[in-house]
């Protein structure tokens, strides 16, 4: 079960960084 739980931990942060990247990039692009 902790594999399992690693896992969501990991993919969650990998999108949360893709979506701070996404934000920041449009950010940039606003300004």
């Amino acid at each position: 079960m902790s594999g399992i739980i690693t896992y969501f931990l990991f993919f969650g942060a990998m999108i949360g960084v893709a979506v701070t990247l996404f934000f920041g990039l449009r950010a940039v692009k606003l300004i």
